[in-house]
């Protein structure tokens, strides 16, 4: 028997960092595109959660670890104190302040039928339909690896639009679950939009909803991680 995709539902409340006023929202279309598991046609957006709050502070902050050979050069330049004072710059490895007054922090129940990337099984079943794809891009296979690779984008964004057309246990699927590339132990969700789910999937039944605050102990062990700080106040 050819293997099959491996279907799961989430046993655990979700959690998801997003932008003020509602953190669940559907990324505007503009802005939607480029995250691994987004749909390779753009004909849907996918939210992404996770199953523990210090994995949503690992996968957002990430963005602004420093760039070793770019600290490197940032170094070596001689900055002038006016030009300083008057155009500041950020340092790698800042947050700006005030991401947390961007941001609110949300649990929620998720409903539903997602594939779980992570087993042998769904990439068994997956290989033979992506394998050639995966050479294309120059991987060495279509494997766990493959999955957790940042880049080629179009190849995870591939596997996204077919699982979205495809059916589970008589219905489709509502997304997938994937696990980090930071850390095997950080369970991350990508939830499908469908037709008429607005302003939020109708997956979702929220629970939580709450400021952030820098002294947070799940942020603060997350920018220790990646190696960051705070922007220093003006």
């Amino acid at each position: 028997m050819s293997p099959q995709l491996s279907l799961i539902s989430p046993q655990v409340p979700l959690w998801r960092v997003g932008r003020r006023p509602e953190p669940w929202a559907w990324t505007p279309w503009e802005y939607s595109g480029g995250a691994r598991w987004d749909d390779a046609e753009g004909n849907f957006r996918t939210v992404y959660a996770a199953e523990s709050r210090f994995a949503c502070f690992v996968e957002l902050l990430a963005t602004y670890r420093p760039d070793p050979a770019v600290a490197a050069v940032m170094a070596d330049i001689v900055v002038d104190p006016d030009d300083a004072k008057e155009f500041p710059t950020r340092l790698a490895g800042e947050i700006p302040r005030n991401w947390v007054d961007r941001h609110l922090i949300s649990s929620a129940f998720v409903d539903g039928q997602y594939c779980d990337m992570t087993t042998a099984e769904t990439i068994a079943a997956l290989r033979p339909t992506f394998i050639a794809a995966a050479l294309e891009a120059g991987l060495a296979d279509f494997d766990a690896a493959a999955l957790k690779n940042s880049s080629p984008r179009q190849l995870t964004q591939s596997v996204a639009t077919f699982l979205y057309q495809i059916e589970g246990d008589d219905r489709l699927l509502d997304g997938l679950r994937f696990g980090s590339r930071f850390g095997d132990e950080l369970s991350v969700w990508a939830i499908f939009e469908r037709p008429a789910d607005e302003p939020f999937s109708r997956q979702l039944r929220i629970q939580t909803e709450d400021e952030i605050a820098r002294a947070d102990p799940d942020i603060k062990r997350a920018m220790n991680l990646h190696g960051l700080v705070w922007e220093p106040r003006d």
